[in-house]
């Protein structure tokens, strides 16, 4: 099976959402590197993800959503969260939140821990997917597994395709959205009973995080 590659424009995000409908994988570009989406409400599309990633599933994967308003559906937000929430997305920011939503292929995605990554990426590409699409897509980068096939993020549509030429799973179609700049992973804060934990600082530092809780 060959990848579909388009330049995105308004016709192929809605062939890259029909796609996602259908459960295949998108290729997408984001705030830092490119991502893998699909349809993060169905259970099969999930397991398909998994093995175009080569990723075992004790690993969670976060997840795109176009709003506050999306995310609560999903997630529980305590004050906090919606503080870091409407100050700093959207933008590089991945926040953990303990996971509401008793969706089967949701749950496969917090890979047992009970919460939920959630990204809202400052890009029009991937907002506009998953407002089209009207529900969450995943968030984990565009590559195969680190550990398993030396997988690295990728800046570029080709090298998406370089990573996945000679793999036997591969995503269905790549939105090319030209290079972007090359930025570290999202930060990655953790809230669990009011309580902030930064998990990873990466675009967003520790004193931003910090200046947008107050």
């Amino acid at each position: 099976m060959s990848m579909q590659v388009l330049a995105t424009n308004k016709t192929s995000i809605l062939h890259a959402v029909k796609t996602l409908q259908k459960g295949g994988a998108v290729v997408y570009p984001t705030d830092t590197s490119y991502g893998l989406g699909v349809d993060a409400m169905n259970l099969s599309a999930v397991k398909k993800l998994y093995k175009i990633k080569r990723r075992g599933s004790k690993k969670p994967v976060h997840v795109v959503v176009s709003s506050q308003a999306q995310a609560q559906k999903l997630v529980r937000m305590s004050p906090l969260s919606v503080k870091l929430f409407k100050n700093l997305l959207p933008g590089p920011l991945t926040l953990v939140l303990r996971l509401k939503a008793k969706n089967r292929s949701l749950r496969t995605l917090s890979a047992g821990t009970g919460s939920l990554g959630i990204r809202m990426p400052k890009n029009n590409v991937a907002l506009r997917l998953v407002r089209a699409l009207g529900r969450p897509i995943t968030a984990t980068s565009a590559n195969p597994s680190r550990d398993l096939s030396g997988g690295y993020d990728a800046y570029s549509a080709k090298e998406v395709i370089l990573q996945f030429r000679k793999k036997k799973h591969k995503p269905d179609l790549v939105l090319d959205g030209g290079r972007l700049r090359k930025v570290r992973p999202s930060s990655v804060v953790a809230i669990v009973d009011e309580r902030v934990k930064i998990i990873r600082e990466g675009p967003i530092s520790k004193r931003r995080i910090e200046n947008a809780l107050r």
